[in-house]
């Protein structure tokens, strides 16, 4: 393993359900498995209308429920922590991830301070419901020092299983990405084509791909774009990209090859996307993250002519 090479770093919980769910799923439990969970079983004396319900379901909704709260707004704010510092890439080597170990830390006493009165404010209002007191309130519910003493330990534990299983599948899908890359460079007696068949609404015609600003499909048919004209093409984007030249046409995304000649800039856009945008000034695409590195080799010239 070459352990100078950037690795993306990224963090799932927001992307999409399945993560989301296995990451409260996983707080469920350890919350379960730390004591300080039980240094809130004598308010249940005031859940009169609970009764009925036997001893562990009426924990299990207690202690849980709100609980989902506070590791919600942990796993947001852990997101933006790392977007904020612009923690993106990561070197496999024994400083680096001790470092990026260590940084973390912050982000994880930082939500311990945010969510603590969030999550106490609710679970005041559920649980005194409909008889309010400000003196029982505050400071009772609202911020203690033994709270903090309460949650650190879950949440120390919490959030760094939560960032190095996250830097392990991140360590898989870049080391699956490489499988597909070539072992060496790009032989340079290799020919690219130079032009391509097109047709339009006046009839067919060759064109030269260095006027081709990008390669589009939409709806199963594909088109080239250049300046002021768009074209018909027979290939699809999967056939193009293996038969342009690397060092001039890149893959943008699924949908979209762009002539590097025409690329104004890229930047950081949300949910580890990015904005690509052309010279042009008002043409944009979005593109994945993880596509970013390959971008920037492309763009310091490691594909040679």
């Amino acid at each position: 393993m070459d352990t100078s090479t950037l690795i993306p770093i990224t963090l799932r919980a927001y992307q999409n359900l399945k993560y989301l769910l296995i990451c409260l799923f996983v707080g469920v439990l350890l919350l379960w498995s730390m004591t300080f969970y039980y240094d809130y079983q004598s308010d249940l004396s005031i859940l009169p209308q609970f009764r009925i319900i036997n001893d562990f379901g009426v924990s299990f909704f207690y202690s849980s429920l709100f609980e989902i709260i506070s590791f919600l707004i942990f796993l947001k704010i852990a997101q933006e922590y790392l977007r904020l510092f612009q923690m993106t890439h990561i070197t496999l080597t024994f400083k680096d991830v001790s470092l990026y170990e260590l940084y973390f830390l912050p982000c994880i006493l930082i939500s311990i301070v945010i969510f603590i009165p969030i999550t106490n404010a609710l679970r005041y209002i559920a649980l005194s419901f409909p008889d309010y007191s400000w003196d029982v309130y505050f400071p009772t519910y609202f911020f203690q020092l033994s709270m903090v003493e309460s949650y650190l330990p879950l949440f120390i534990l919490y959030g760094y299983i939560y960032l190095n299983v996250n830097l392990f599948l991140d360590y898989k899908e870049w080391r699956k990405q490489q499988i597909f890359l070539p072992d060496s460079p790009i032989p340079t007696l290799r020919s690219y084509p130079k032009a391509i068949e097109a047709w339009d609404d006046q009839g067919e015609t060759i064109v030269s791909l260095q006027d081709i600003i990008y390669f589009e499909v939409e709806s199963k048919n594909y088109f080239a774009y250049t300046k002021g004209r768009t074209y018909n093409i027979r290939k699809n984007l999967s056939e193009l990209e293996n038969e342009l030249n690397p060092q001039h046409f890149f893959r943008v995304n699924r949908a979209v090859i762009l002539n590097l000649s025409f690329l104004k800039n890229y930047a950081f856009w949300e949910n580890d996307k990015y904005i690509v945008r052309l010279n042009d000034s008002k043409t944009e695409f979005v593109m994945q993250r993880s596509r970013v590195k390959e971008l920037k080799e492309r763009l310091s010239g490691n594909f040679p002519e």
